[in-house]
């Protein structure tokens, strides 16, 4: 007998291996076994079993790590899916799969290897006090007094750390035979010790909810795939929607996921889907520690949680039998991996749920273009409406502030208009709270000569730093590489340096000088990065203890907070910039999600934006939240241009050191694709871009070189593609360098 094997390198193929003596019919797919892989050990996932005649010399799998296959047969075909789709190596796609650690490329000099490539969950603990047989030192009688008047078990590094004393005393007491020492299992919570959970407020539903309620009930009903689009405004609350959905899928025996795009959202979403089902419910995001995710992972494994909430790779959530899977705003680029294997979530949700016969619903008050149009061109994707917010409360009204008019008036301190500033200050006096967008993090964007006009850019890549106060430093956003600030300009040693642009940062500073006694915080990457720190600063604001919160994109979606009447968009054009086919949705999407923040509460909200682009159309169809002019608009463009929903997109980047390596690659990968372009496609059908620099044509010290490819016949594309990947695999070309992104979201 023979085994298919994955392996988690960057290598299209699988590895057959011979089946050891005993474990014959003992194998199935999904397992983990222990391989040998040249001169290492590895860890891979057997993908087939079969007794197929193999010729060579084949190597004997050392070990099975797995008594229960921990991927199940549909999960298998999900992965062999993604890799085919996306052409990423299969073992990799079992990488993301699961939680890390549990499929690693370590090297294994020994058999031991179950403890390294299983975290468990077991911490060690006293248990047990005894009467010592030796004297003691008066150290050791103190830490045994205090032991006494403990509580058992006491887990041992708390009890250091409170307590003082060494590890090394507790082991002279260990021998002493004063005390036990042994491993106890403890789970590890993702909830913060001072979490409060509280009985659900359940609501009716209104006349809108219940209609779609109703459809998804019909749906739930049979085992068998369908997906829906929930087109709703802002507020019209399709959260209660999909709470309700999930009582019924439990009541039919079968789970639920939900997918919501940022780690800012799971905290709160988290809460309110456990306040209505209490332990049943398991989080799952790249926030909590390694041994928190795979505790959450193992509880959905073993059938103990049946709903999960979760980003991205919690589609990936090991339920039995799935019933439902939601993902929400489903337009969010979030869902897109940007590294090996770039899957979309999205994507994957609505073949998983084929794959499985259960029920996909995306829900956005902005679609992806893409969606909302093949929902409408009634594509197998049902199409469902919440035109209005709950409990008839109106949307809130929006006002554009022209900022070359506003520049005129006030010159360089034209950062918050005057339409702004006063809004703020009324909307303080009426003690309701402010959100404001800035979607650039740091205090200033690039660092100017205004002698010589050098900006200060980061030698790894080619972009500028940003300038950040509070570490005093340039930073670069895609490396994370910092420089000193200079005193003078290193091309003209002159002193005329100018901070240019403003980030979140210097905007929380203006606006503390501005209002002094309102309380204000800031939501972005620099100030999340601590574990708890989103959680806290979202849950101070929604407790109303925080005025004025100045965030990123992070605070443009998804929350509820119903103290918020004013809403500000400061440099709202920014995305209109970038050489983006996509720039335009961008813009409307998170401007209608940010206006959507506003007037949740009782009292009615307010939007007010500040552009030097106030006349393009995105940012029009915005100020009314007119999403179907929007689509009427933007959908000419991109059938004029041949773009997505019109054609699939794939992007091919080939990356190194050396420039000179990188342009004779991208060449020789040109060559082969224009080779299998005549052979198996047309010019007609299928064109292709470049080779030429990539937009950020250095990153992270390496050169980026492109080539786009449009095509109207999505199997074409994959066809080509794949007989590329072959023809540089025979000729012996390191791959290493080269990607390949499918309906790729950024081409930069």
């Amino acid at each position: 007998m023979f085994a298919d094997v994955a392996v988690p390198l960057p290598i299209y193929k699988t590895f057959v291996y011979q089946l050891p003596n005993g474990i014959n019919g003992k194998l199935n797919p999904g397992c983990r076994v222990l391989v040998p892989f040249g001169n290492r050990r590895i860890v891979g996932v057997v993908v087939r079993v079969h007794s197929e005649i193999v010729k060579g010399n084949i190597k004997m799998i050392e070990g099975v790590l797995d008594k229960n296959p921990l991927f199940s047969s549909q999960m298998v075909d999900l992965a062999q899916w993604i890799a085919s789709y996306y052409l990423a190596p299969l073992g990799k796609v079992f990488s993301v799969m699961l939680p890390p650690g549990l499929l690693g490329n370590k090297t294994q000099k020994s058999k031991k290897f179950l403890e390294d490539f299983w975290p468990t969950k077991q911490q060690k603990a006293v248990v047990e006090i005894n009467s010592p047989s030796e004297e003691l030192t008066e150290k050791q009688k103190q830490v045994l007094q205090k032991l006494n008047d403990l509580k058992v078990p006491i887990f041992i590094q708390p009890f250091i750390r409170d307590v003082g004393c060494s590890y090394s005393v507790l082991n002279s007491l260990v021998l002493k035979g004063a005390i036990r020492i042994r491993l106890v299992e403890m789970e590890r919570s993702p909830w913060p010790k001072t979490k409060i959970f509280q009985e659900a407020k359940k609501h009716l539903l209104t006349a809108d909810q219940s209609k779609i309620h109703k459809v998804l009930q019909k749906h739930l009903g049979v085992s068998q795939f369908s997906s829906m689009l929930i087109h709703g405004v802002t507020g019209s609350g399709k959260t209660e929607i999909y709470l309700n959905a999930i009582s019924n899928v439990l009541a039919l025996g079968r789970s639920a996921l939900v997918l919501v795009p940022e780690i800012g959202l799971a905290p709160q979403i988290s809460q309110q889907f456990h306040d209505w089902f209490g332990s049943k419910v398991a989080i799952l995001h790249s926030g909590l520690s390694e041994g928190e995710r795979f505790d959450q992972w193992r509880r959905i494994h073993q059938g103990k949680a049946r709903v999960a909430v979760g980003t991205r790779s919690a589609v990936f959530a090991p339920f039995q039998k799935l019933g439902v899977i939601f993902v929400d705003e489903e337009q969010d680029g979030s869902y897109k991996q940007e590294e090996m294997p770039r899957y979309h979530a999205r994507d994957v949700a609505l073949k998983r749920g084929q794959i499985e016969k259960a029920l996909v619903v995306l829900g956005s008050a902005t679609p992806q273009l893409e969606t909302y149009h093949r929902a409408i061109s009634q594509e197998r994707l049902r199409y469902e409406t919440l035109p209005s917010r709950v409990l008839k409360r109106s949307l809130p009204s929006v006002e554009v502030v022209d900022m070359k008019i506003e520049f005129k008036k006030k010159g360089r301190d034209s950062v918050i208009s005057s339409s702004l500033q006063s809004a703020i200050e009324e909307c303080l006096e009426r003690e309701e709270q402010v959100l404001i967008l800035l979607n650039r993090r740091g205090y200033s964007s690039a660092l100017l000569c205004r002698s010589c006009g050098n900006v200060e850019i980061c030698e790894q890549c080619s972009i500028s730093l940003t300038y950040h106060r509070n570490w005093d430093r340039l930073v670069c956003h895609y490396c994370g590489d910092t420089k000193i600030l200079p005193q003078q300009c290193p091309q003209c040693s002159k002193e005329y340096l100018h901070f240019w642009g403003e980030g979140t940062e210097k905007i929380q500073e203006i606006l503390c000088g501005v209002f002094s006694q309102a309380v204000i915080d800031r939501l972005d990457r620099d100030t999340s990065q601590k574990k708890g720190s989103t959680e806290r600063i979202l849950g101070d604001f929604s407790r109303g203890q925080t005025d004025i919160l100045i965030g990123t994109q992070m605070v443009a979606k998804g929350h509820d907070f119903p103290g918020v009447t004013l809403v500000g968009v400061l440099a709202a054009e920014q995305a209109l910039r970038m050489p983006d086919f996509r720039a335009a949705e961008k813009t409307f999407q998170i401007l209608t999600q940010v206006a959507g923040r506003a007037g949740r509460g009782e009292k009615p909200g307010k939007v007010i934006i500040q552009t030097y682009y106030p006349n393009h159309y995105s940012l029009r169809h915005a100020r009314s939240q007119d999403y179907q002019s929007f689509f009427n608009e933007e959908i000419r463009y991109r059938r004029r241009f041949g773009y997505p929903p019109f054609t699939a997109l794939a992007n091919v980047v080939v990356q190194n050191k050396e420039r000179q390596k990188v342009k004779q690659l991208v060449c020789r990968v040109a060559d082969f694709l224009l080779l299998h372009r005549t052979r198996l496609s047309s010019e007609k059908r299928m064109r292709i871009l470049g080779p030429a620099p990539a937009a950020l044509e250095k990153l992270k010290g390496r050169y980026r070189f492109q080539i786009i490819i449009k095509t109207t016949d999505r199997q074409e594309l994959h066809r080509v593609l794949n007989c590329t990947l072959k023809d540089l695999e025979q000729e012996s070309i390191n791959l290493q360098g080269l990607s390949i992104d499918i309906d790729p979201l950024n081409l930069l």
